[in-house]
Formats: C-alpha cells, structure tokens, sequence
C-alpha cells in the first residue's frame, strides 16, 4: 500500500510493505488534510536524506514559469553537448525516457525517431547516450535541425494538452530540450535519483505518462524489441510524423566528406566498368560519375539469425539467391557498364573468397564478380584516407552510415527483403522515385511487421506485369556463327516487334565472345551458366558413337544423342529454376520460333481477365493449382501438344514454368537424371524425357493452350502467339527442302511434307531470309537480288504474306508421332 506525503507541489512516495527496513509509519487525516506519524529519530534522519533530490526535483518545477508561450532559445542557453555533467543533469525533464539500442545501425536509427515520437506522448525528455558506439553519435545533434524540430515539436504537443504539471514543464517561458545527451557515468546517476518504470506495450502510453508524471522524478525504459514493434502505418499520424523527424537527420561532415569523396572516384571506375562492358555487347553507359549499391546480406551472423529466427515463422526467403544474385541482377536488366559499390562487412579479397567457398555450386558468383565491377570500402579506404582521416573513421557504424548516404545517391539499389538497412533505405528512395528491388524476393520485412508499413504493397509479384521470356542457347564449339544463331536473331526481332516480353538468354558461351555479344547488343539479357552436370551428359553422348543400337528397345529416336552441343544446350533449361530469377512464374520457349502476337498471363493460364484478377489478387499459398493435363497455374510447369492436336502436356519447347516448387524439386530432379546411367526413357530422349519422366502422376504437368506452341507444319493460324520449328528447322531442313526437295534426316521426312502442303512453313520462313546465307527459290530475295549474309542480329524483318484465317483447334489427320523433335 502505497501512502503520499505532500511536499509543495512534489509528490513523495513511503512503501509501508518496506517495515523491515524502515520502521517509519506515517498517515493522513484527509479530512482535516493532517499527517500523523510515528518515528525513531534516526530514522527521521534517513528520511530527510531521502527526501533531499526530491525536494530538489520539487523546487525545479517550482521554478519554470507557468505563463508565456514564447518558443525561442533563451540567450546563452548551454545545449546538453556542452554543459557540464552537473548543468546537463540540471536541464533534465522531472520525466525521462530511456531506450535500449538494438544491435543494427538501420534498427538504431528508426528506433531513435521512435523514441521521440513516444517520448513527445510521454512528455518525457528522451536521453541519448553518447559515445557507445551508437548510430547517433554519428549525427549533427548540437543545434542540429532535428534537435530544433523536436524542442518544437515536443512544446507544441505539451501545450495543446491538458493543463498539469506537463504543461507547466514544457510550456513555459523557458524553452526546454526534448534531446538530452548524457554519457554513460551522467546517465547512470540521473537514472539512480528517479523511480523507474517499464513500458511493456503501446496500450500503456495514456496511463504510464499519469504515473511517471505523478512520481516524479521518474524514468521510462523501453526495451529494443518493445520500441522496434512500434508500429508505423500509412497512413496514419504516426506515419507523417516518423518521416518528418527522419528529414531533419543529418550525419556529420566525416560521413559526408566520405560519401563525397568516393563519388568523385566513381569516375575511374565507371571507366574501367565501361570499357569492361564494351567487349561484351553493351551499347548503352550512365553518366560518368552514376554508380549502383548492392546490400548483401552474407556474413555468419546474417545467416544464424536467418536459420534460428526466421525459417520456423515463415518462408525461408532469408538467403535466397545470395550466391545467385549476379544472375538477378542481369536479369532484371542492372547495367554493368557503371559500378557496383559492395555494401557488406564481408569486403575484403579474402572474405569473399571464403563466401564463395561457401556454396557447393560451381562458378558461383562469377556472374557478379566477372561481369560488374565491384567496389567495395576496403578499396576505396585504400585511396581515399591516403592524405585525410576522418576522426570517425574508427566508429563501427562508420562504414554502414557511409553507405546508406551511397545507396540513397545510388542509380538503383538493391538489398536483401528481410534486411532492415535495406528495407528502410528501400523505403526512403521510395519517397523521391527512385527506383530499388530486392535480389532474394518475398516482401519487405519491415512492412510484414508494420515497424514501418507503407500503403503499397512491396512485395515480388506473384505474375509481374512485364513477362519474362526465358531461351537456352548453346554455341557450337568453334563457331561464332551458326544456324542456332541464326535461329535466335529472328525470335528476338520477332519478340520485340510482336510482344511485350523481356528476352532472358541463358548461355554457356563466354562473356566477351563475339556469339554472346552480338545477343548482348540486340536487347537480350544474357545470363552466363556453367552447368554442372555437362561432363555426365557428355559421358551419356559418348555412349552413342558408332553404336547400332542407338534407337533399339524402348528408347524414343532423337537427332540430338548424337550431337553433343545440342543436348547440352536444351539440357540447360533444367537448371532454370537455380538460376535466381525473382519471377515465381517464368515463361520458357526454345530458340526455333518466330512470335506472332503478345503474350499475356489470361492467354499463358487460359482464364478470363476476371478470373486472372482473383488469382494475381491471391498470395502463392492460397492459389489453386491445375491438375495434371488442365489449364491453369501449375504446379510444377505446364507444356503444350507434341506433334498432333492432341491436349495432351508432351512438349518441353514451350512451357510455364513455377519457378518455387520448380526449386525445392531440383535436387531430387537431377539426382534422378545423373543416377539414371543414360539420358533416354521409355516416355522420351533427353530432357524432355527425364522432366516427363521424374513429374508424373499427382505432379504431372499441366496443359499449355496450343496457340502458345502452334507448329510450323500445323494449318495457317495468325491468332497463334508463336509459331514452333517443332523438329525440322527452318535454316537447316525447311528451307532446304522447299528449295529442292533435300531431307537431311529421314526422321523429319513426314513432318516436311506436312509442313510443304497444308503447314505454316512458307510464312514462317520468311524473316530467316535476312538472317541466312541463301533463301530458296520459292521465297522473295532481298533487293539486290543475291543472297545476303547477315552477322548482325539487328537486322530487317520481312513482311508475311497474309494467311487466311483457320480454326485453331482444327484436327490434322493423324500421324506419326515424333519424339525426335522435341527441340
């Protein structure tokens, strides 16, 4: 039981459960307002004592003037930086607030306009503790705007409240700081005069602040994990105010010296970056001074807390594509031509030899190592601190303060999604359109969690609006120009000409080939892939040579288990969920097809734009996936019709694929095709074989509507998205055989003759006409009149004679079916 014992306008507080210590009763008559009590008279004494800094606490309320609104600075008033221990002790709130940092330079520095905003609630001042190791002890807090802004802001609060003690306080005549900063030896004797209170949630803010005012002098303490879950909404009050305190923030002159500093050396970098990029087909280069950041989230202790805290709440997207994010960066089209600043403790030459070292991938990180040019602070420290140090140098939130001023200049800015530095710096680039993404995908954390949620939704796209067009190509060993080549200059002409679609090339052709190259300059986004399991493909091929049982049994006949280049490159499309695209659905179509109209998502899952809209609206988890053989998202991929009309899921040229279940899958998928002992089954040769072999039953793939893999030999169709050189091509057999009637392999004879009299193939062949060394009697020469050999992919489409329109369901008669040509 608590009883009170008033001293002027002070409150004094006597425990009586405290008996065995003090043996001190006192009470009150409330009626004639008189005290009684009953004391030895040493105990008196201790009492006195006691109530001495309460006394002392009483007459400072006593001496703020309670009129006047006046809210400038009185002259020569010390600021908490310079005062002296005792006069900075002496211009304390009768309440303050004291906050336990958090252990993260990005958690620190929301957490510090959290604390304002709950101590301007509170009315209690909110104390910094200076020299720690603190974000702040980086920041202009002297007659810094934020300090102005939050003495307003504090007073302003104060005054339109109720009267009270609060009121008198911070609405005097005398202007008092909101910000007091103590070190540790001030804080800790100011916090051991006040009674201490803990604030445990939000929900107790209306009453704590009675309680804290009513026992003055006393003390708040909000705890890391209390004050972080603060929640910050749009819209909402709290959500203007957070981001009108964060605008008065300013670091000090050594971070932004630095940061200036190292701008100006983005100028020899961005050099080396775009004569580096030159010789491997990139065409378009930034300013000279523009420059990206990566915040890459790799070092031991990112990934025990990803582990420990993150994997048992929810989707283990923590470490996604950490190794892969060379590849998410060329896919989503982040130039190398400019630099690519680091922004990771793991920075060192040694460290990040050791990261790499971490993942059993081969060649991992060559793509963001070999391509970009990476900077990272240990260089730059090298050159820039040669002839200045900056006294902040040693702060170990130095190099984390320096880089958010770099990421928030960056051209564009890509972090990690659970990542707090990155979230909130995401956040910020957000509030003046600049553009940032995260590499792993998922949604921000931050947001998740309302410790500071804006209105939209930042999350990856379940189908994102710009479609990804995703082909494998593989180089004939020796040759820059051949008819694959070929193949692919007309289906990206044609793709930018007749769709929305971005091209994404995955090749294991080397970066400054002419080969690569010429994709490169042609608007293609080429991802640079180094398989690992080519050497047990190439053991299978090699069981083939000269053998005459190539076709006996069971096994389907392919013109590929001969042709070792060939299998490698539609092998490749197996590893396309391991690459680290952000796209949960990928649309994959080989290089032998020519587009005829856009592809969008109704026309890719064959629903209603009605329908389309309930699924995009709906997270992966609660989506309905097809059944095997209906249209729909699959669960697995979807694919189309092989040689005949039949909605039957057959042919790997042109599939969708789920890209999540796609990845979880792949371990076991390619154990399954290395363990085989051979690369053909009972179902079909090479990976189209092994992909309809592994994904069967209950996992089977879905279907694919016919417009999306209409064959060349099929009837005329202009609705058809895309026309598919199924088996025969059109350089090396259509074109060929409607010249003079030559069949290079006797498995295509049929499908050529198909193709001659009721099929797609004059139309079709058309645009290789510029992309070829001759064309066929049949089809119009260029101008000149000669044949024309074109080494550019940049090159004239011809025009298509119009077709007559045709059913596309029309049934052919039947047929041989051709598991050769499933390429």
């Amino acid at each position: 039981m608590w009883l009170l014992f008033d001293f002027g306008p002070a409150v004094f507080q006597f425990n009586r459960n405290k008996a065995p210590t003090m043996t001190c009763f006192c009470w009150r008559l409330r009626i004639l307002g008189v005290w009684r009590c009953t004391c030895k008279t040493w105990m008196v004494l201790i009492l006195l004592i006691c109530m001495l800094p309460k006394i002392w606490w009483s007459l400072q309320i006593l001496s703020y003037p309670n009129s006047g609104t006046s809210h400038e600075h009185p002259q020569g008033m010390l600021s908490g930086l310079e005062a002296p221990a005792k006069l900075r002790l002496a211009t304390n709130s009768p309440v303050l607030l004291e906050f336990e940092p958090c252990a993260g330079f990005a958690e620190q520095e929301m957490q510090a306009v959290k604390a304002l905003m709950v101590g301007s609630e509170l009315g209690a001042q909110v104390v910094f503790i200076s020299n720690n190791g603190h974000v702040w002890d980086l920041w202009e807090m002297e007659n810094s705007k934020l300090s102005q802004f939050a003495d307003s802001f504090f007073r302003d609060n104060a005054c339109d409240g109720p009267p009270g003690v609060q009121r008198k306080f911070w609405c005097g005549q005398t202007r008092m700081p909101a910000i007091s900063i103590l070190d540790q030896n001030d804080f800790d004797l100011a916090r051991s005069l006040r009674k201490r209170l803990r604030i445990e949630n939000a929900e107790q803010f209306e009453s704590l602040r009675n309680n804290l005012w009513l026992y003055q002098p006393s003390i708040a303490h909000l705890s890391c994990d209390v004050l972080s879950k603060f929640p910050i909404v749009e819209p909402g009050v709290e959500w203007e105010l957070f981001w009108k305190i964060w605008d008065k923030v300013e670091f000090k002159q050594d971070i932004q010296k630095t940061k200036q500093k190292i701008e100006e050396r983005m100028t020899l970098y961005g050099a080396g970056a775009r004569e580096k990029t030159r010789q491997m087909g990139f065409t378009s280069f930034p300013n000279d001074t523009a420059f990206n950041v990566l915040h890459l989230r790799m070092e031991p202790d990112w990934r025990i807390f990803c582990e420990l805290t993150l994997n048992a709440s929810g989707p283990p997207n923590c470490m996604n594509n950490t190794f892969e994010v060379g590849n998410v960066l060329l896919s989503e089209g982040i130039t190398p031509s400019i630099p690519l600043y680091l922004a990771t403790t793991v920075s060192t030459k040694r460290t990040l030899e050791q990261w790499r070292g971490q993942s059993s991938a081969p060649f991992v990180g060559d793509n963001l190592f070999n391509i970009y040019t990476i900077i990272t602070h240990e260089m730059l420290a090298e050159t820039i601190f040669n002839e200045w140090t900056p006294r902040l140098g040693h702060h170990k939130m130095f190099w984390p303060a320096v880089s958010s001023l770099l990421g928030m200049n960056a051209n564009m800015f890509v972090g990690n999604s659970v990542s707090t530095f990155s979230g909130f710096l995401m956040q910020q680039r957000l509030r003046i359109q600049k553009r940032s993404i995260h590499y792993n995908g998922g949604s921000l954390r931050l947001q998740e969690t309302k410790q500071l949620a804006p209105k939209k939704k930042w999350r990856t796209e379940l189908f994102r609006k710009k479609i990804k067009w995703l082909f494998c190509i593989q180089p004939r060993e020796g040759q820059t120009q051949d008819s694959s080549a070929h193949m692919a200059k007309v289906a990206i002409k044609s793709a930018f000409a007749k769709t929305s679609l971005v091209a994404i090339g995955v090749t294991t052709a080397s970066p400054t080939s002419k080969f690569a190259a010429e994709l490169v300059a042609a608007g293609v986004r080429l991802i640079y892939h180094t398989p690992s399991w080519v050497p047990h493909i190439k053991a299978m091929i090699s069981q083939w040579e000269g053998s005459n049982n190539r076709f006996s049994g069971d096994k389907k006949p392919s013109h590929l288990l001969s042709d070792v280049d060939a299998m490698v490159g539609t092998f490749l499309r197996i590893d396309i969920p391991i690459l680290g695209l952000l796209d949960p659905f990928l649309f994959y179509a080989d290089i032998d097809i020519l587009f005829q109209n856009d592809v969008t998502w109704p026309k890719l899952l064959g629903a209603t734009d009605k329908q389309f809209k309930k699924m995009k609206d709906l997270p992966y988890e609660q989506q309905v996936f097809a059944k095997p053989g209906q249209e729909g998202i699959p669960m697995f991929f979807a694919m189309s019709a092989e040689s005949e009309m039949e909605k039957v899921a057959a042919n790997a040229g042109v599939m969708l694929w789920n890209v999540q279940s796609m990845r979880r899958s792949y371990p076991s998928f390619l154990n399954f095709i290395v363990t085989s002992g051979d690369i053909t089954w009972p179902i079909g040769p090479g990976d189209q074989g092994a992909l309809r072999t592994f994904y069967q039953g209950d996992r089977g793939p879905s279907y694919l509507p016919y417009l999306f893999n209409w064959k060349a030999y099929w009837p005329r169709n202009p609705t058809a998205v895309l026309v598919h050189f199924h088996g025969p091509k059109c350089e090396g057999d259509i074109l060929p055989y409607l010249d003079d009637g030559r069949i290079r392999l006797p498995l295509f004879h049929f499908l050529l003759k198909r193709c001659q009299e009721g099929g797609n193939c004059l139309e079709s062949a058309l645009p290789f006409q510029t992309a070829t060394s001759c064309a066929p009697r049949h089809l119009p020469h260029n101008g000149s009149g000669s044949c024309r050999n074109s080494n550019s992919i940049c090159m004239h489409r011809s025009q298509s004679r119009q077709a007559a329109p045709q059913q596309p369901h029309a049934q052919l008669p039947p047929g041989r079916s051709h598991h050769a040509a499933h390429s």
